[in-house]
């Protein structure tokens, strides 16, 4: 007996529950953007229809001396001829796309699905005007998009919805251009945000820098779509919109830890951090340090 399943603008049918969910974003925070981490140990079937946009990737595990093998079906029956992989997969699926996955044994997959307002906001046109083919291949072949993925499974990793807006708006217009579904634009030496638009977007973090932001809303302070937004604030500032933000929202905690008024729990919710750990978490990948251990030598 199957299992129906509506992810954003993905639905269908699964043979069981995953085994194992190690993290899941929901589209209804996220401006349209679903991302699901999952695994299976055991042999299982997914089929799928698509209404707006879906860039996936499968990591096939071992059962015994056999690697698993998946098989992607096109059509709605998933009659149609297959493609299969051993080990490991990418997968592109656009509007109107139905088919059905099988996996032999134990696996892992991680999706990032998309509603059709979502692809629409970050390219600033319909969706109609973007042409998708269905795409199946080789991970190697996506290496970045499986990266990035990789990413985002692990921000979202035992929590329901605390990955940051802004990381997840990020990583979906990079999936979107790595996955081969946007198309890059071509390279401007001259993108650059005025001094004007700077200003206000370095006004909006700071008055913010305590809540969720999303890339959506930094691009409309500065006047821009987000993908020219992204190429304009690295030429500008030199680093992304969400590591510039987790910038200062680690100089902020570092601020508020060194005046000792404050403990590190409400250092971290000033500063943006949903909690102390995942603000120590964010100290130790960009400064090597823990957040104690940064002050105390700055206080040296």
């Amino acid at each position: 007996m199957s299992v129906p399943f509506v992810n954003a603008s993905v639905q269908g049918d699964l043979s069981a529950p995953p085994d194992r969910i190690f993290g899941q974003i929901p589209a209804s925070g996220l401006d349209g953007i679903a991302f699901l981490d999952f695994a299976y140990e055991t042999a299982g079937f997914s089929t799928h229809r698509v209404g707006g946009l879906l860039v996936g990737t499968w990591h096939g595990g071992w059962y015994g001396l056999s690697r698993t093998t998946l098989t992607f079906s096109d059509g709605p029956t998933g009659n149609e001829p297959c493609d299969e992989r051993t080990g490991e997969a990418f997968v592109l699926r656009g509007p109107g796309y139905a088919g059905r996955t099988l996996w032999s044994g134990p696996c892992r997959g991680r999706y990032l699905a998309f509603m059709p307002a979502a692809v629409e906001r970050m390219i600033e046109a319909p969706l109609s005007h973007l042409r998708i083919d269905s795409i199946t291949c080789d991970l190697t072949e996506r290496m970045t998009v499986s990266h990035l993925l990789a990413a985002l499974g692990q921000a979202a990793s035992g929590h329901d919805s605390a990955a940051d807006a802004l990381l997840v708006d990020s990583v979906a217009l990079a999936v979107l251009r790595a996955s081969g579904a946007l198309s890059s634009p071509p390279s401007r030496k001259s993108a650059a945000l005025t001094a004007r638009q700077a200003r206000r977007v370095r006004d909006l973090v700071a008055e913010r820098i305590d809540a969720p932001l999303s890339l959506g809303e930094m691009a409309a302070v500065a006047g821009l779509s987000e993908g020219y937004f992204v190429r304009a604030f690295k030429g500008t500032f030199g680093v992304t919109p969400y590591q510039y933000v987790l910038r200062e929202r680690v100089t902020l905690a570092q601020s508020l830890i060194r005046s000792g008024t404050v403990s590190l729990s409400e250092a971290a919710l000033r500063a943006g951090f949903p909690d102390a750990r995942r603000m120590g978490r964010t100290f130790r990948k960009m400064i090597g340090r823990s957040p104690t251990e940064a002050t105390r030598l700055q206080r040296a």
